[in-house]
């Protein structure tokens, strides 16, 4: 197929040697070859230095920082350093289907309207469970104008991205603030200036481990309530508001954590955004 446009792939990791070279390679064996794979090591101690620097191929660059700052800082760090004009991010514990990038390139050529293509995944739990992200049965659009339908959910997860390297700069990059769900963050402010396209085969696999930083309940809700202050306006306006508080006090109720989450729900809301 024509690849012609280079892409830039962006994997941050931190203490994953074990899982880094797997990962790596993953993205090196895609069948849409034109591509630089960045490897920002967020102040590692483990073996994942040496583990990358037995990979021989010259489309592999590696950044090490010098402390430990969060996923966000590593991936904007990766984006700074990217010299294709398309960006992906990659996570060091999931995995792409070996046409991932092609597929995705193939759908945007039909369709240059968008900004950003994006695919369903599979979530694979600890308990040898999976399912379907964004569920077949999800209501709100999946594509165009998604804002909306973002407020209520996310449906897109950062190793799914793909997109224009200048409207992520033009949105400000990942927000190193958020200590979790910092793709719905990011995801939401991109939705709101840019119209995305979805793919709608699952193209990844996620896994959850118990060291993840998905796995943290506590900055979950912090983030999750943050988001809802941040855009009370927005969910005020269509309606979503009360939807969405009541769901989250449902989660909250059944995780056993409901006055904390109430309690964070009212700090946010009481403060100016």
């Amino acid at each position: 197929m024509d690849t012609t446009e280079k892409i830039s792939v962006i994997i941050p990791t931190y203490n994953r040697g074990n899982l880094i070279e797997r990962s790596v390679r993953n993205v090196l064996d895609q069948t849409y070859d034109n591509l630089e794979v960045i490897v920002v090591d967020d102040g590692s101690i483990d073996d994942t230095q040496e583990v990358i620097g037995r990979i021989e191929d010259p489309r592999l660059l590696y950044k090490k920082l010098s402390s430990n700052q969060g996923v966000s800082n590593a991936r904007n760090v990766g984006v700074s350093m990217a010299t294709a004009s398309l960006i992906a991010f990659q996570d060091s514990d999931d995995r792409w289907r070996k046409d991932k990038l092609e597929k995705q390139m193939e759908y945007w050529r039909a369709h240059p309207e968008y900004s950003m293509v994006y695919s369903s995944y599979r979530y694979h739990t600890e308990e040898e469970e999976s399912y379907l992200v964004p569920p077949e049965n999800v209501q709100g659009e999946l594509e165009g104008d998604i804002f909306t339908s973002l407020l209520m959910r996310n449906t897109i997860g950062a190793p799914t991205m793909l997109m224009r390297k200048e409207c992520f700069l033009q949105c400000g990059g990942f927000d190193p603030s958020y200590k979790s769900l910092e793709d719905w963050e990011f995801v939401l402010r991109f939705a709101k200036a840019y119209q995305v396209g979805f793919v709608e085969e699952a193209l990844m696999d996620a896994y959850l481990s118990r060291n993840s930083v998905s796995s943290a309940a506590g900055a979950y809700y912090e983030s999750r309530c943050r988001l809802i202050a941040k855009y009370k306006k927005e969910l005020l306006e269509t309606g979503l508001f009360d939807t969405v508080v009541a769901d989250v006090l449902k989660r909250a109720e059944e995780g056993n954590v409901l006055e904390m989450v109430n309690k964070i729900l009212l700090m946010f809301l009481s403060e100016s955004y």
